[in-house]
């Protein structure tokens, strides 16, 4: 029986009003109508680009370079009985993987919107590329408008926009970072024209823009336990690097409370609290005693890396985000049910368990909301076995207790739009429970003895 794919991300404006969802290689955008309290569709945007041709397009590319090589080596062509050249003229032939290959996934990542809420920026797999989405509120019949289509060399791991949202910086798998104007041309000859503005001899696993003392900064952190701050445009200057993490960092935020700070998470077993402007950790919140009783089966060790009883188990923080207004931080453990929040104490800078909420399914991705009215976070989760239920949890700070709580019927209603729009058996979204695409990819990031030798 199929069913509808778990939602990878979910982000929305500060006010929550505006949502956008990614579910496979779908984006879709929702309005919260707070009078009746429900959740209208607004637009809807699939990745239809084919990988075949990008194939083709690079093996018709090898092909001419091998020709000019050959030509260049004086060997000789075949030719007819005249003695005239004889041209081979074939379509070029696609590859095609063999069995036991790993299927191939259009994912979306990186969802994010822009500081002044008219756009939405993601990344797509399918041919490397980074998307823009003008986001037209007031068009009734699709208010996803993609304005750029920029393909990299690289698969983009990791994107962020600049404070005057006129750049993206994009952080690739390869440890290379580029900067894209959202206003310039499409660069089509994206191997000879694209130039890094700064890299690290590992993956990239997140980047960051920020500005102290009107001097712009580039932060990125990567899969050998480096957080680089770098100056930017001249990101050839080298500002600093806070060294403390010994695992992978796989995800950092700076609050907009204090812009001085930096908090880090990955595959260590704590929370880091950085001052980076003097380069100092400030505090470090261990939660192994937290998340061990929600640690599972999913978080064994590979086979070649397992011990003598078979039971050794990894677990890393996928994610972390700061509420804009408030000095807490929020977090979740890969493939797990539990949102952890801390409250950092802004004279001390210590941190602190302010409050865990356990979810019905394991978190996929968090994202935040926050304005004068109210503030909190977007969940979305794994809900493959739960017949197309909860796909997203809202979850809203009561100001007054100073505790978070799920908003059930809000949420309730954000997941009856999800079927709505996607019920009918020849959706795109529509699965079978063995066609899920990867949600579980962080803790691959942490390094074993083969990536030491």
């Amino acid at each position: 029986m199929s069913l509808i794919h778990p939602i990878q991300a979910v982000v929305s404006n500060r006010s929550g009003e505006l949502i956008f969802a990614v579910l496979k290689n779908v984006i879709i955008a929702y309005r919260y109508d707070q009078t009746n309290g429900k959740y209208l569709e607004m637009g809807k945007w699939e990745d239809q680009f084919s990988r075949d041709e990008m194939i083709k397009i690079a093996v018709v590319k090898e092909q001419a370079r091998q020709l000019a090589e050959n030509e260049e080596k004086g060997i000789k062509k075949s030719k007819t009985n005249e003695g005239n050249t004889i041209e081979k003229k074939h379509d070029a032939k696609i590859p095609v993987p063999g069995p036991g290959a790993p299927p191939i996934y259009s994912q979306i990542r990186n969802l994010m919107i822009s500081n002044d809420e008219t756009m939405l920026l993601a990344c797509a797999d399918s041919d490397k590329s980074v998307l823009v989405f003008k986001i037209e509120t007031l068009n009734n019949d699709n208010c996803l408008k993609l304005i750029k289509r920029q393909p990299f060399p690289k698969r983009p791991n990791a994107i962020t926009i600049t404070e005057d949202d006129k750049t993206v910086i994009i952080a690739d798998k390869f440890g290379d970072v580029y900067s894209m104007l959202i206003e310039s041309p499409v660069i089509e000859n994206i191997d000879e024209e694209f130039e890094p503005i700064l890299g690290h001899v590992s993956m990239l696993t997140g980047v960051l823009s920020t500005t102290n003392n009107g001097m712009k900064f580039v932060m990125t952190s990567d899969r050998d336990e480096h957080i680089k701050i770098s100056h930017f445009p001249q990101s050839y200057i080298v500002d600093k690097w806070l060294f403390g993490h010994k695992e992978f960092v796989s995800s950092i935020c700076i609050p907009s409370w204090n812009s001085n700070i930096l908090v880090s998470a990955g595959g260590d077993h704590g929370i880091f609290l950085w001052d980076w402007i003097k380069g100092e950790k400030l505090d470090e919140f261990d939660f192994t005693d937290l998340v061990l009783p929600y640690i599972n089966e999913n978080h064994l060790a590979p086979d070649r890396f397992q011990n003598e009883e078979n039971d050794l188990k990894e677990f890393a923080v996928s994610k972390l985000v700061s509420l804009p207004n408030n000095p807490y931080f929020a977090f979740f453990v890969e493939a797990t049910k539990l949102l952890i929040i801390l409250e950092v104490d802004q004279s001390t800078y210590k941190m602190k368990l302010l409050q865990k909420i356990v979810l019905p399914y394991y978190i996929t991705f968090i994202s935040t909301f926050s304005d004068d009215k109210t503030m909190g976070f977007n969940i979305s989760l794994d809900n493959r076995e739960s017949g197309d239920k909860d796909f997203v949890k809202f979850i809203a700070l009561d100001t007054t207790s100073n505790t978070f709580s799920i908003k059930e019927e809000q949420s309730d209603e954000f997941n009856t739009s999800i079927v709505n729009s996607f019920s009918k058996e020849d959706s795109i979204v529509k699965v079978e429970l063995d066609e899920v695409y990867p949600l579980y990819n962080i803790i691959s990031l942490k390094k074993h003895g083969e990536h030491y030798s």
